[in-house]
C-alpha cells in the first residue's frame, strides 16, 4: 500500500475533524483547493501546487503548500522555522504558508490548522444582565 502524501493526510484530517470538503474554484488551477468554515463560509485553509521560484526557493517541481490564518506574532516566530514561508497569494500579516513535504510534522501543523479554523468561526455575542433584547 502506497504511503499518503502530507497533503492527502492533512486533507483527510480536515474531513475527519471538520467535515469540510476541498473546493476547487479555479479551472486554470485544478490542483488548488480551499477549505471553508461550514458556519461562517470563510476560508481557513488553502492548498496549492506552487513552483519553488514563486516561494523564493530553488527547484523545478511544484510543491504542495497550505496557507492558514495565523496571528501576526505567531507568523514572526514560525518564519524562523524550516517549512514555513510568508503566505503565498494571501495577506502576509494574517496568513502563513506551510510546505507540505514532511519538513513540518503533521503534529505541528494540526494545532495551527485548528487555530485557523477557530479564527474564522462565527463570533457569539454574550449577553449580560440575564435578558436579551430582540428587535
Amino acid at each position: 500500500m502506497a504511503e499518503c502524501s502530507q497533503r492527502e493526510r492533512i486533507t483527510q484530517y480536515i474531513w475527519d475533524t471538520y467535515g469540510t470538503e476541498a473546493e476547487y474554484l479555479w479551472a486554470d488551477s485544478p490542483h488548488n483547493a480551499i477549505f471553508r468554515h461550514p458556519a461562517s463560509k470563510k476560508w481557513y485553509a488553502v492548498m496549492m501546487g506552487v513552483l519553488p521560484e514563486k516561494l523564493g526557493l530553488t527547484g523545478e517541481e511544484s510543491l504542495d503548500v497550505m496557507d492558514i490564518k495565523c496571528s501576526t506574532i505567531m507568523i514572526g516566530s514560525l518564519l524562523t522555522t524550516k517549512g514555513f514561508l510568508p503566505a503565498y497569494h494571501m495577506n502576509k500579516n494574517h496568513w502563513i504558508s506551510i510546505v507540505l513535504d514532511d519538513s513540518v510534522p503533521d503534529s505541528q501543523i494540526i494545532p495551527l490548522l485548528e487555530l485557523s479554523y477557530d479564527s474564522v468561526a462565527p463570533k457569539h455575542r454574550t449577553v449580560t444582565g440575564g435578558t436579551k433584547n430582540e428587535f
